[in-house]
């Protein structure tokens, strides 16, 4: 009876994270009310708030799980704990955080989308700054030694990676996670110049 009663909650908290995505894609973070939520989701609203307090927990509880599964990606490939090879071990890491993208992308794809949460590309990119140089240790990256300002190199890469997995997104995932994980290792490791052919191996 208790792995019945389980089951039951997990299938209610999927039908919740369904329907809230669909409708911030559809009508916006502002415009969802918790009617929409339970009737989209077919579910009473005391279901609803036996796990939510409102749609402002939904959102913070749905982001905050994601940006965790990021977190323990990057924990399991802790400098500290080997030497990283940034030509192999680019592309591994890459891989796994693709796979994981896949996995959430219809709500990637509506908290990224125009009426999605407009803070949440900073908050992608605060993690992204934490990992490389202040939750890893030792750092990821030493930032003496580093030819232009930490700030800069964070923003160009968290900007260019999420503008690729932005137009992935967008693009219905046509690639697989493996085939985009050779395409960004490609334009971090080797650079936009190689990726276009101008320059050669």
């Amino acid at each position: 009876m208790e792995k019945k009663q389980d089951l039951r909650v997990v299938k209610t908290l999927e039908a919740i994270k369904k329907a809230f995505f669909e409708l911030l894609e559809e009508k916006g973070f502002e415009a969802i009310t918790i009617k929409d939520i339970t009737e989209k989701a077919r579910i009473n609203r005391g279901t609803f708030y036996a796990h939510y307090h409102d749609k402002y927990h939904c959102l913070s509880s749905y982001e905050s799980e994601f940006m965790e599964g990021i977190i323990d990606i990057a924990k399991r490939h802790d400098p500290s704990k080997r030497t990283i090879n940034f030509k192999n071990d680019s592309l591994s890491i890459a891989i796994e955080i693709f796979q994981y993208l896949y996995l959430n992308k219809d709500m990637l794809k509506a908290l990224l989308s125009p009426k999605g949460d407009p803070y949440f590309q900073s908050k992608l990119k605060q993690t992204m700054w934490e990992l490389l140089f202040e939750k890893t240790t030792p750092s990821l990256i030493n930032s003496d030694q580093m030819r232009v300002s930490p700030e800069y190199f964070a923003s160009y890469i968290s900007g260019a990676h999420l503008s690729v997995i932005q137009v992935w997104l967008n693009n219905g995932c046509k690639e697989t996670p493996e085939e985009m994980a050779k395409v960004l290792s490609m334009l971090t490791v080797k650079g936009p110049f190689y990726a276009a052919g101008l320059i050669r191996d």
